[in-house]
């Protein structure tokens, strides 16, 4: 178990390190502004965040002591993609442009598809260790800072400042409910794996 954690989380390190470093590529030729425009998106984050705690986790096994701190990144790591994972299969797809676009596109076929379930399997399966509700609670910490910062920029931010809304979280008029929707969607993903791990 301990070697399959290790080698699952270091395919999840390098291929985020992979699809990061594409960001920057358009059209053949390097473009930081188009790069650094890609972390705007919580999929983008969230995978990022989940590629750093991958790496920690593989240190962690690989010396044989893997602290209290690391398995809680590599959790939050793991909630923050699995949300992405689940609003395109419950929200975006089924509301813009179906399932072949968000999941199977070359763009979002791993940030989208394949890393949130190699984070999952590797932490249900490899990694996963008791924590209080409190701990697992924590998992909405990411998903509740992006979603200030979110709505700040596509509702109140300057005219010249706003964010599109990528997500169509206001598209409806009931910006309130979608918030509402994300977090409790959120907290029962935390709830769910902090059933895993207590088994």
């Amino acid at each position: 178990m301990r070697t399959a954690s290790i080698a699952i989380n270091a395919i999840i390190f390098i291929a985020t390190c992979i699809v990061v470093l594409l960001y920057f590529r358009k059209d053949g030729a390097w473009d930081i502004e188009n790069g650094l425009k890609q972390f705007r998106f919580f999929t983008v984050l969230s995978n990022c965040l989940c590629g750093i705690a991958a790496l920690m986790m593989a240190f962690g096994q690989i010396r044989g002591n893997v602290s209290q701190f690391v398995f809680m990144i590599k959790y939050l790591g793991t909630v923050s993609v699995t949300l992405t994972f689940l609003t395109v299969l419950l929200f975006l797809g089924p509301t813009q442009g179906g399932y072949g676009k968000w999941f199977f596109d070359s763009d979002f076929f791993y940030t989208h598809l394949i890393g949130p379930l190699l984070a999952i399997l590797s932490f249900c399966l490899l990694e996963r260790r008791k924590m209080t509700f409190g701990n697992a609670m924590m998992g909405l910490l990411p998903m509740l800072l992006y979603g200030v910062v979110y709505l700040y920029k596509v509702m109140f931010a300057p005219e010249g400042e706003r964010w599109e809304d990528f997500y169509g979280f206001t598209k409806f008029g009931k910006w309130q409910v979608a918030c509402v929707g994300m977090v409790a969607g959120a907290a029962l993903i935390c709830v769910l794996f902090w059933k895993v791990c207590g088994m």
